[in-house]
């Protein structure tokens, strides 16, 4: 807590200099600071001081108090109850000093002035001071949040180059003969930052500071000379402080003997001596290379970016691996397709060796008269191949008063025919089977690249961020390590860390969802894989961003029998989404609930694993074809609402139309598919709905809909669920029931089972 009121205190300081940075009777640099240093909650009240401070220091009162109104209105306005009960975004409160500057400065403008000087004037401000507010806030977090090691991004160096050029432009002129503060304190703070950060931020911070000094009065030359300051001595850094400062020097030395315009004076050289005293005095806490102490970070980053790559291809030659063996099962049930003509040669080959080979009449058939008893035979077997079988009928005349083994000719094809007839059944059983497995691989092909570009799409935040989420939660008494934060492809965050209590205290783990929430402005929970407490020993903790809607489900049922055929679930899924599903099994009682219990157990399974509800349902139909005692039928119904967005996927199989109660009207989704398990290739129907904030999703089996007499069974139920107003789930449920059950005396025709679920804004 010391640390970061020394931080704050640091960063009001350097308020009271950007706040002198007026140019042309104008300060929205003043108001920009502002601006960053209340998104960086550094304390409203001490802003407004330390700047109000620095705007009297340069600018007449009359051109203060507009600055102060600003600054106060902003104020007041942030803290009503309706901004306050309001979670502003960060646009909103860049744009609000913005516009209360611009309302102030047009009330400057009277009557006679020139108004379109005035008013370009007003937009030029209110555009500086937002475009300043972006630009300090990145330096305002590093100043607070950075710690030890840590290496600036391309935002803050630019971010904190700027700080300092304004700092340079807005320091005081002092009437001092011999001592250049403004002069040692640009070449201090170009080679410290060269020394400390490396050549980006050494050439950024030489040109800015090479720019502030020349709006001062210094030579424009100046500019390229400290860039170059910035740049050179870099090179240097491995070598250690000497080396570097000695470059320093030799830098300054060299630009000036090439340009006569950079060669410094007797002053100048007096600041830069002064400079690099400084530096070299400074101890080993404040001076060190934030890129060697970071190094092995770095290391370790890079080596786990390798590994992803690794792994990203492995797993790319494990997906191939699948599909290319998906493709070979094709390639051999089609070519098991194409042994049908051979097939029959070899039954006519057997026949003639079994009949014919030891027939007296042999010579005069096949000899004799081969023309005529070849072509009688191909016109008999087309005959049992098109019937099944043959008959003496079928039997060419010819061929008929030739043979003398008519019966046992007829009786052996008819044999022949009937083992082949076997045979093609079980080759289409196996070839079915072929094809499935075939389907189940590319599936799993797709699932797994799909899964992978899901792992691989997450990016890590920035170290900056985690070590906010770390002072934030510490200041709640909680120590944090080995903390990870995952944005997924989606957007949303991820937690992943080790906490503990310090103090003896035992904080929930729902408490520290609330906390992590505020720092990375989102609303987050704990994960369901977590525990519910952190005590004072070190676990692993994950938290997921919660969802903007809650869902209340209601359940009514009613049996035929014992057992029902009808099977449920209620899934909420860490992606954020919910599964609301149905099965209907063929039938009622025990094998109909079976036959729904698999379905939906390898439904939650699949879903549960991450898989697409197209891929489960395609990979549970396959293993439902393969089972080899019974075909297994079931219709599934399926509502996958996203509890983010309110988008919700409708998937049904063979199964009834559901029902959508919105608040003046029921929309109906039908189905008219066949149920899953009959055939190698599901048919399923897909729609996609937006729900809204009230909506309630009715989902019945085909028993609720039976026991409607009235031909127009979904008008009906539509009639019946507009005439209930209640919004509770469970009550609807209910009353759904015992209204379709008083059709049919309340004796249930078939099973049937009622879900309904509303979706609500949390």
């Amino acid at each position: 807590m010391k640390d970061s009121k020394k931080r704050a205190l640091l960063i009001h300081v350097i308020g009271i200099f950007v706040a002198r940075a007026a140019f042309y009777n104008m300060n929205p640099l003043a108001i920009g600071y502002f601006t960053a240093a209340l998104i960086a909650d550094t304390g409203s009240k001490a802003a407004f001081l330390t700047i109000a401070l620095g705007i009297m220091t340069v600018m007449p009162v009359t051109r203060v108090l507009k600055y102060f109104l600003t600054m106060i209105t902003t104020l007041v306005l942030l803290e009503t109850p309706v901004m306050k009960k309001r979670k502003l975004p960060q646009t909103a409160l860049y744009a609000i000093p913005a516009i209360m500057l611009g309302i102030y400065s047009s009330m400057e403008i009277t009557a006679g002035s020139p108004i379109r000087h005035y008013f370009l004037l007003t937009m030029l401000e209110m555009v500086i001071t937002v475009v300043s507010a972006g630009l300090f806030k990145s330096g305002i977090e590093f100043v607070l949040q950075s710690s030890k090691g840590y290496k600036m991004n391309n935002e803050q160096m630019v971010s904190m180059a700027v700080l300092m050029a304004v700092m340079i432009y807005a320091f005081p002129e002092l009437p001092l003969s011999y001592v250049a503060p403004v002069e040692t304190f640009v070449y201090f703070i170009i080679l410290f930052f060269t020394y400390k950060y490396g050549v980006g931020q050494g050439a950024i911070t030489g040109a800015v500071c090479g720019f502030a000094l020349s709006l001062r009065g210094g030579q424009v030359s100046d500019t390229g000379l400290f860039t170059m300051m910035g740049i050179l001595p870099a090179v240097f850094r491995e070598m250690g402080k000497l080396p570097v400062a000695a470059v320093y020097l030799i830098t300054a030395a060299m630009m000036g003997l090439v340009n006569p315009a950079m060669e410094l004076s007797v002053y100048e050289i007096g600041a830069l001596s002064s400079a690099v005293v400084v530096f070299l005095l400074l101890p080993r806490s404040l001076i060190y290379r934030v890129d060697a102490v970071g190094g092995i970070g770095r290391q370790e980053i890079l080596a786990a970016d390798n590994l992803k790559k690794i792994a990203k291809t492995r797993m790319k030659v494990f997906s191939d691996s699948f599909l290319k063996l998906s493709k070979t099962l094709d390639t051999i049930t089609e070519k098991q397709i194409k042994l049908k003509q051979k097939e029959i040669n070899r039954m006519f080959e057997d026949i003639s060796e079994k009949l014919c080979k030891n027939c007296t009449n042999c010579t005069n058939c096949w000899e004799n008269n081969l023309e005529e008893t070849y072509q009688a035979a191909c016109t008999l077997f087309e005959a049992a191949e098109k019937n099944g079988f043959i008959q003496k009928e079928d039997i060419p005349p010819k061929f008929l008063n030739d043979c003398i083994a008519v019966d046992e000719f007829v009786s052996e094809t008819n044999r022949s025919f009937e083992i082949a007839k076997l045979n093609q059944i079980w080759q289409s059983r196996v070839a079915e089977s072929r094809e499935v497995i075939a389907e189940q691989l590319k599936e799993v092909s797709t699932v797994i690249q799909d899964i992978t570009s899901d792992i691989y799409m997450a990016e890590q935040v920035s170290r900056m961020t985690e070590e906010k989420v770390m002072r934030r939660l510490k200041a709640e008494h909680i120590l944090v390590k080995d903390i990870t934060i995952f944005e997924r492809g989606d957007k949303r965050k991820e937690v992943y860390l080790k906490a503990a209590c310090r103090g003896g205290r035992v904080i929930t783990a729902r408490e520290a969802a609330s906390v992590l929430g505020d720092a990375l402005e989102r609303r987050m929970r704990v994960s369901d894989a977590s525990k519910s407490v952190i005590s004072k020993n070190y676990e692993n903790f994950i938290f997921v961003e919660d969802t903007k809607f809650k869902v209340l489900t209601g359940v009514a049922r009613a049996m035929k029998e014992n057992v029902s055929g009808d099977n449920f679930s209620i899934l909420k899924l860490e992606t954020g989404e919910m599964m609301v599903a149905l099965a209907d099994g063929m039938g009622t009682g025990k094998e109909a609930g079976e036959e729904s219990e698999t379905v939906m157990a390898l439904l939650e399974q699949m879903i549960e694993a991450g898989f697409k509800a197209e891929m489960a349902i395609k990979l549970i139909n396959s293993s439902l074809v393969l089972k080899s005692e019974r075909q297994t039928f079931s219709t599934i119904d399926m509502s996958i609402l996203n509890l983010f967005t309110g988008m919700c996927e409708f998937i049904k199989i063979g199964a009834a139309s559901t029902f959508i109660k919105r608040e003046n009207w029921v929309e109906t989704i039908s189905s008219t598919t066949l149920p899953i398990g009959m055939f190698g290739n599901v048919d399923y129907d897909t729609v996609a709905k937006k729900l809204y904030e009230g909506d309630i999703v009715i989902m019945v089996t085909d028993g609720v809909l039976d026991s409607i007499t009235e031909e127009d069974k979904e008008g009906y139920m539509e009639k019946m669920i507009m005439e209930i107003k209640s919004s509770n789930p469970q009550e609807i449920a209910n009353r759904i029931l015992d209204g379709t059950l008083a059709k049919s005396n309340y004796v249930p025709r078939d099973d049937m089972t009622i879900i309904t679920a509303g979706i609500w804004a949390k």
